[in-house]
């Protein structure tokens, strides 16, 4: 059954964890790069897939892989994907006009930022709080859809304003600073 205030508890509780947020970035840097609807399509997936996983198991991420490792794997990827971006002529070693290669890559960079994720302890304790799943569902969905779509176009448009070699430079080091961010909270080595 549908619960409206619980959509919208839902939706008000994963925005404001997502506002400006480690994700958000990562669609804006992407969204630079690539187009913007193949990476809000993309970063939807990507969001909902690593959430919906927390609804259903009503229990953190850390029940199914370690938060610890997670945060590792998430790191890694982040700090690869920067350093090829800054090695490749193209700024990213995909082929930037290709639909399939925007949309995979975006899901699969979102996903990893999503993991251990504190948007995924704000679903697990919904979940647990409240037992009615869908109205859940529904309210992370708008929340992904706003914040996957304002991240997209905003990041779009970055590269009308940007020449493409320095949003290749900006958006590598913003990467790997993300990924050595998460790899110095996975040690606990941040105040």
């Amino acid at each position: 059954m549908i619960d409206l205030p619980i959509i919208v508890k839902a939706f008000i509780l994963i925005s404001l964890a997502e506002f400006a947020d480690k994700t958000q970035i990562a669609a804006m840097l992407l969204a630079s790069k690539f187009d913007w609807r193949q990476v809000f399509i993309g970063g939807f997936i990507g969001f909902m897939t690593v959430n919906l996983l927390c609804l259903i198991a009503g229990v953190c991420v850390g029940s199914v892989i370690s938060i610890f490792w997670a945060k590792i794997m998430s790191s890694l990827l982040l700090i690869l994907f920067g350093l090829l971006s800054i090695r490749s002529e193209q700024g990213l070693s995909i082929n930037l006009t290709s639909s399939k290669s925007a949309l995979v890559t975006s899901a699969s960079i979102i996903a990893s930022m999503e993991l251990a994720d504190k948007t995924n302890l704000a679903v697990v304790a919904l979940s647990i709080k409240t037992p009615n799943a869908t109205s859940i569902l529904i309210g992370v969905s708008l929340s992904a859809l706003l914040m996957m779509f304002t991240s997209s176009v905003i990041g779009s448009r970055i590269s009308g304003f940007m020449k493409f070699k320095a949003i290749k430079v900006a958006s590598s080091i913003v990467f790997i600073a993300l990924g050595v961010y998460i790899l110095l909270e996975a040690f606990n080595l941040l105040p």
